[in-house]
């Protein structure tokens, strides 16, 4: 929001308005007044301001200076919260090319927050070397803040079932009911209602974090418990009937390399949901409790 102090920095020739159109101009204010601060910031204003005394390459060399400084400034801090979040554990010794190709992408990491999960990057890689790819980092590069935020949403609804570790989203169950011709039924988790709809997806999908097909599991037998895991939660569910099938996204290796970085959290509400859809169709058991569904 703009201050008072900052108006009496705009250029003389902005008037202030007083009439009915006084928002929409007190906008067009405000757009110049922010991008004459991002040029001040950048160094590339002489030409809004135009009372500047320096050559064309001295502005130039200027600006190439505090580049330099701010990269270095973001690699300090990124190497010094690794630092503050790692004690004792034993640590590996990343590979020379790998460090390089930290370094040359993470000192044009400006945002704090974005700064943070670079550094839980370089401490995974740390302690076990050779667990972040080179792609990996090159996906994690081109991801904005808000990139990161939803794809902090996809992880924390990830599930994993059976012998494989790789995080899912599961979308729904697929069933059969009376006659055998009839279509399957589906029962069905909404997404969007957890804040990842599916346009949400469409865009995780597009940085190669999800693979872009739902996928189905093959046809879970009867009598037969298969592992499944929420967020660190352990269940095993039982099909109530044969035929039943999982319904879901599969991250993508790189989706999953970078999700490890993030760790278990939780949504309780979509566990809940989650927990009542299991229920309706299997025996679900875990350390807490077991429930048989109504048949």
């Amino acid at each position: 929001m703009q201050t008072e102090s900052q108006a009496s920095n705009e250029p003389s020739h902005v008037v202030p308005v007083t009439d009915k159109k006084s928002h929409s101009k007190n906008a067009i204010k405000s757009s110049r007044f922010r991008v004459q601060s991002i040029a001040r910031h950048n160094d590339v204003n002489a030409q809004i301001d135009e009372d500047h005394d320096k050559t064309l390459q001295e502005r130039s060399e200027n600006r190439q200076q505090n580049i330099r400084q701010r990269q270095q400034q973001n690699l300090e801090r990124i190497f010094r919260l690794c630092y503050d979040s790692c004690s004792d554990e034993t640590a590996g010794e990343p590979d020379p090319d790998w460090i390089h190709h930290f370094i040359t992408i993470a000192q044009d990491i400006y945002s704090p927050s974005m700064q943070k999960l670079w550094s839980r990057i370089l401490r995974q890689e740390i302690i076990t070397p050779g667990s972040i790819s080179l792609k990996a980092m090159i996906t994690f590069q081109q991801m904005t803040q808000r990139d990161a935020q939803l794809f902090r949403r996809a992880c924390l609804l990830a599930c994993h079932f059976g012998q494989d570790s790789s995080k899912k989203l599961l979308t729904g169950l697929k069933y059969r009911t009376g006659f055998l011709l009839k279509q399957p039924s589906i029962d069905r988790l909404n997404l969007g209602h957890y804040q990842l709809p599916y346009s949400h997806l469409l865009e995780l999908m597009g940085l190669g974090l999800i693979l872009n097909t739902e996928l189905e599991s093959g046809k879970l037998q009867n009598g037969t418990p298969l592992p499944f895991h929420y967020q660190g939660n352990e269940y095993q569910i039982q099909p109530a009937q044969n035929g039943l099938s999982l319904l879901y996204y599969r991250f993508s290796p790189v989706g999953q390399e970078i999700a490890q970085l993030l760790g278990n959290h939780r949504n309780e509400e979509y566990e809940i949901h989650l927990t009542e859809l299991l229920n309706k169709h299997f025996i679900v058991t875990s350390d807490a409790f077991t429930h048989h569904p109504v048949i």
